[in-house]
């Protein structure tokens, strides 16, 4: 007896156990929707920086093409030739020309001058200053550099689609001895961009 009775009560779980099982059933729903969409262009910023020398007759971008870093050559004319206690002015217009969204600000610092002699012992006589103005057509301004040493490395924040210069004054030591007529030097002056905001 005691069996029947355990069956009638197995029976009666399953049975609430089923019923339960029908009562917690839900319903689902599918939605779906499509909307077709024109192919579209995705372009990365560039980071953009052109120099141009003191004539404007010579711009480049700071990087090239390859990736390797632009030289820029600065022309000194019409004065060209040093002469002893004269001075010679040039620069370098460098303008934040990104196309990058929103502000895009970049510091632009100029490294230390190095002076190589090419031959003649030139690079001893030669003082190099440099500052930065507001533009090319200022560099042959003497006044800029009055009181200016020349360990000065000009350091300017320059916005997007806005430009700066940084001129040079190049003067030969009036004491420069005669051996250095005709002798050349190079002069080299790294330049370095970083982007701020």
């Amino acid at each position: 007896m005691r069996t029947t009775h355990m069956m009638k009560a197995a029976g009666l779980v399953l049975a609430a156990v089923i019923l339960g099982l029908l009562v917690v059933q839900g319903s689902y729903a599918l939605w779906n929707k499509q909307a077709s969409m024109a192919a579209g262009t995705v372009q990365a910023a560039d980071f953009r920086i052109s120099l141009t020398d003191t004539n404007a007759s010579n711009t480049t971008d700071m990087t090239l093409p390859n990736g390797t870093a632009a030289t820029l050559a600065l022309s000194t004319s019409p004065i060209g030739v040093l002469v002893p206690g004269k001075p010679a002015y040039a620069g370098v217009a460098i303008a934040n020309v990104t196309n990058a969204s929103g502000d895009f600000t970049v510091q632009a610092t100029m490294g230390t001058v190095s002076i190589q002699n090419d031959a003649g012992g030139l690079a001893g006589f030669l003082n190099v200053k440099a500052v930065a103005a507001a533009s090319l057509d200022k560099c042959p301004d003497a006044s800029l550099f009055t009181g200016v040493p020349t360990s000065a490395l000009p350091s300017e924040s320059i916005a997007k689609n806005s430009s700066t210069a940084i001129c040079f004054q190049v003067m030969l030591a009036p004491t420069a001895p005669a051996s250095t007529v005709g002798k050349s030097a190079s002069i080299s002056i790294p330049l370095l961009v970083t982007q701020k905001s």
